[in-house]
């Protein structure tokens, strides 16, 4: 066994693409994990009861949907304690989603041609149910009739939720005439002592706009970092396929190592290579701090190593196979994009079909990401969960690697 893995090491570092993707790979990723950006946007649900401010009046805000909500796009020019109190009670309902564009302080904004551009606008270039404009004197209105007369509802689509919409609209107009600040004070303590949290995804953990940008920043970093493991473990099958066309797996086969001792020992000279392409990546993020990653460094780099020694021994695999250099490089190359674009590296997928959500569920960065994002919050027993997924796919590398060389040497003997 010590001989098959010496030998084994010793091809690899002669093989200088393989010094490449060991050295190239931590670098890429540390420089990702240095990298300081804001992608919360993208992770963060915004279904939280909130208003959503834009930036303007030309932003669109179908983007903002996703899960079948009844998008309200709002062109505030009151920015009144009476419209803050109507559009907190239609996003606090759950039925809507509110954005809101303030327009207040630019005087008489609602001209005809302003309306006009934006109802155009609002009806072929973006998405949503309805658009709510709040004039200025809404806040200052003293009668239901006075405050109606502030109010245009243009209805953008033909979802039956419009009715529910119109209700609400008159049910706090009539409230707030008659009450006033009664009316208000009363719906601003429900929303006191309604409980909002922000998550992650629809099944995440309560994380800040700091720990999403963690998250992401560490899933691009296990791109990276797949791509050379991968690429080092189809290394380790190169080496595998060319002893099986030289006739040295023959030879070692007629010693007392098995197919699967064989097969353990590149498993195990695989496991080298991780460790080694960890080490790398761990004196790279020397130049980070712990807290650009969320946790600390040992934690890091111990997923790191869990998830090299799963995609270097697949790739393994596969090149054994296969049995072609190439076929086996192209191979490889095929698992790491469908895997990383499958997995949420790149981009959340909570939004998907629920066959993309199975298939997902089958990419080892899926559980190492969701593993992170438990870490993050300070919940340690993730470990267990990725050193399950971790023996759970050795196990089958192991008995389909060791399976397939022995079907490999039968089939050379019948051409023989």
């Amino acid at each position: 066994m010590k001989t098959l893995i010496k030998m084994s090491l010793k091809l690899l570092l002669r093989t200088k693409a393989f010094w490449f993707f060991l050295i190239l790979t931590p670098v890429l990723s540390t420089l990702v994990l240095k990298s300081q950006f804001d992608s919360s946007a993208a992770y963060i649900q915004k279904d939280d009861g909130s208003v959503i401010e834009l930036s303007g009046a030309d932003e669109k805000v179908a983007y903002n949907g996703g899960n079948g909500e009844y998008l309200l796009k709002v062109y505030d020019a009151s920015k009144s304690s009476y419209s803050e109190e109507l559009l907190k009670m239609l996003a606090g309902s759950g039925m809507y989603m509110v954005c809101r564009c303030d327009l207040s302080g630019q005087g008489e904004v609602f001209t005809d041609d302003f309306i006009q551009a934006h109802m155009k606008r609002d009806g072929y270039e973006d998405r949503m149910g309805a658009a709510l404009y709040l004039y200025p004197g809404f806040g200052t209105a003293e009668s239901a009739e006075e405050m109606a007369d502030n109010i245009k509802l243009y209805v953008l689509s033909d979802d039956e939720r419009t009715d529910l919409l119109r209700d609400d609209i008159s049910f706090f107009v009539n409230g707030a005439a008659r009450d006033g600040k009664e009316f208000t004070d009363a719906l601003e303590s429900v929303y006191e002592n309604k409980k909002v949290i922000t998550v992650s995804g629809k099944a995440g953990s309560s994380l800040t706009a700091e720990q999403v940008n963690n998250k992401t920043q560490i899933g691009y970093a296990f791109a990276f970092m797949t791509l050379g493991f991968v690429f080092c473990g189809v290394f380790v099958a190169h080496a595998t396929i060319n002893e099986q066309k030289n006739g040295v797996f023959t030879r070692i086969s007629l010693t007392k190592a098995g197919p699967v001792q064989y097969f353990v020992s590149k498993l195990v000279t695989a496991a080298v290579i991780s460790f080694m392409s960890t080490g790398v990546m761990g004196i790279c993020s020397l130049i980070i701090d712990s807290k650009d990653l969320g946790m600390s460094r040992g934690k890091y780099l111990l997923m790191i190593f869990l998830l090299g020694l799963i995609f270097s021994s697949i790739s393994m695999l596969l090149g054994i196979l296969i049995g072609d250099v190439m076929s086996a490089n192209v191979a490889a190359f095929s698992v790491w994009c469908l895997s990383a674009l499958l997995s949420g590296l790149y981009f959340p997928l909570d939004d998907v079909s629920d066959f993309i959500n199975v298939l997902a569920s089958l990419m080892p960065q899926k559980w190492f990401l969701k593993a992170s994002e438990r870490i993050i919050t300070g919940d340690n027993s993730a470990f267990g969960m990725v050193l399950c997924i971790t023996a759970a796919y050795l196990c089958v590398v192991i008995s389909t690697g060791s399976l397939g060389i022995k079907l490999r040497r039968i089939s050379e003997w019948g051409n023989s």
